[in-house]
């Protein structure tokens, strides 16, 4: 089964249940006898359907959309495989995690998709899907800690290093940002893929500068910096350090060159 017909399923499994309800005369209220979703009643009152709305299929596949992450069922399905993966996964564990915290919300998405949408806000702005869901598996699934500051900072010295000064100063120039949000947002899932791919990151980054060899090279004006890597970014420096059989300096330079590229600057 696709990601996209378990979505489907879903979205009929939860129309099913609801078509089990009976009014329940003694009580005055409808009650449901449901296979698929047990929390039914949650989830209706949670998108504010009352008991004399209608409901239908599409109605359903809106709910499902939102329990899986997306805003609406349109976005679901025309979503990558990877987005599509990390919904499913957001769905099938809404209930472990909710009871796991301990406590009970009427947020119309489920817990665990209001808790990943502010850490995916706070932390993973310039990730791909592959990658975010990578890193959903990391945090939400295996609880490992993603705080930054409980890992350890890492000293880059440019000193006498030319080229990587100039690299990076224009980075900090096109991009306006410090030298370490430089470096932490030049180590991406796509420049990694551009690494790999070209196969050209050694030669590129011998020839720095080749296309205007009379221009002044740029200089930091702290030739130290410090910075730190969340485990997602430790793991794309890892890859290209093994894949391309480099140091970690070099990897980063690699990250950097190709950051240069996509700002457009020849290399």
């Amino acid at each position: 089964m696709t990601n996209i017909e378990f979505f489907k399923q879903q979205a009929k499994n939860l129309f099913k249940d609801y078509n089990t309800r009976v009014y329940n005369e003694n009580e005055g209220f409808y009650e449901y006898r449901p296979r698929f979703f047990n929390d039914i009643d949650e989830i209706l009152d949670n998108f504010h359907i009352g008991e004399e709305d209608s409901f239908t299929l599409m109605n359903a596949q809106h709910i499902i959309a939102r329990l899986s992450g997306f805003y609406k069922w349109n976005e679901l399905i025309n979503a990558s495989e990877p987005a599509l993966e990390l919904g499913r996964l957001l769905l099938i564990n809404r209930i472990d995690y909710q009871m796991k915290q301990g406590y009970f919300t009427n947020l119309v998405e489920s817990m665990i998709v209001a808790d990943w949408k502010i850490y995916e806000q706070e932390n993973l702005k310039n990730f791909d899907d592959e990658s975010k869901l990578e890193v959903f598996k990391k945090v939400f699934l295996e609880k490992e800690s993603a705080k930054n500051n409980k890992r350890p900072k890492i000293r880059f010295n440019f000193k006498d290093a030319v080229n990587p000064q100039d690299m990076l100063k224009k980075i900090m120039r096109e991009k306006n940002l410090n030298a370490e949000k430089a470096i932490t947002s030049s180590i991406t899932q796509k420049n990694c893929i551009r690494i790999i791919e070209t196969g050209y990151a050694s030669v590129a980054l011998q020839m720095w500068g080749h296309a205007d060899p009379y221009a002044e090279k740029e200089k930091l004006d702290n030739t130290i910096v410090e910075f730190k890597l969340s485990k997602d970014k430790e793991r794309l420096v890892n890859l290209i350090m093994e894949k391309e059989e480099v140091s970690f300096d070099q990897a980063i330079l690699y990250f950097m060159l190709f950051t240069l590229e996509s700002l457009g600057y020849h290399i």
